[in-house]
């Protein structure tokens, strides 16, 4: 079981930049992690990584698309039995392959988009609710994409699920009300990642924020509260 006075998270995309970042930063300040990713060999490479340095996480590789109801009722009964409790579940994994025009997104691309960017967030806060509810200091995050929202051309499925994303946590937030779990919608803004390369190939990693510091951020808005 967790140490009582330090958070448990659980974040989902744990193995990418923002992801393992933030990892990271979680058990550097105490608190436990459960990282979720569907890259098992990038999730173990990550915990062989941080076990040097004498703070893993705890791995759950699962894959967004392809789960449904039943996986993500197990892997609630898999954190319990082993924390005992959540207090933040961070939304972080998304599914984009590059832009293009909707009449050319492929339909196999559309539904991994919104299955990794909605369908899998919506089942895995309902699996964890229970959990989150029994927190006096739980979170729900969001990451978000305000760009795509902004300028929605040849952000097909990816965008899609930006905005129901945004959607979601809004309807999160109003039936949630004071009595929580506290919802956030959070745009950690332009950092380098895959998945930024993927959209600008042509870009410059090196004049981009890191994605430590895009964790750092989200780390103060927690601890302080601020939406």
């Amino acid at each position: 079981m967790a140490n009582s006075d330090q958070p448990v998270w659980l974040i989902t995309g744990a193995a990418g930049a923002l992801g393992a970042a933030l990892t990271q930063q979680v058990l550097a300040s105490g608190g436990d992690v459960v990282a979720l990713d569907r890259d098992a060999p990038k999730l173990n490479r990550m915990h062989d990584r941080l076990a040097r340095q004498g703070q893993p996480p705890a791995l759950m590789p699962l894959d967004l698309v392809g789960a449904g109801p039943d996986d993500y009722a197990e892997l609630a009964e898999a954190v319990a039995a082993q924390f005992g409790r959540l207090d933040v579940l961070v939304h972080n994994a998304a599914h984009f392959v590059a832009l293009r025009p909707l009449e050319h997104q492929p339909g196999e691309e559309w539904m991994k988009s919104l299955q990794t960017g909605l369908t899998g967030p919506f089942l895995l806060t309902q699996a964890l609710m229970p959990m989150l509810r029994k927190s006096s200091r739980a979170h729900i995050v969001m990451v978000g994409d305000s760009h795509c929202l902004e300028k929605p051309a040849n952000w097909g499925a990816y965008g899609m699920s930006q905005a129901a994303r945004r959607w979601l946590a809004d309807a999160w937030q109003a039936e949630l009300g004071p009595r929580g779990p506290r919802v956030m919608e959070w745009d950690p803004g332009a950092f380098y990642s895959n998945l930024r390369a993927a959209a600008w190939p042509a870009e410059d990693p090196g004049k981009l924020p890191s994605p430590e510091s895009a964790a750092t951020r989200l780390l103060e808005q927690i601890k302080q509260g601020v939406q």
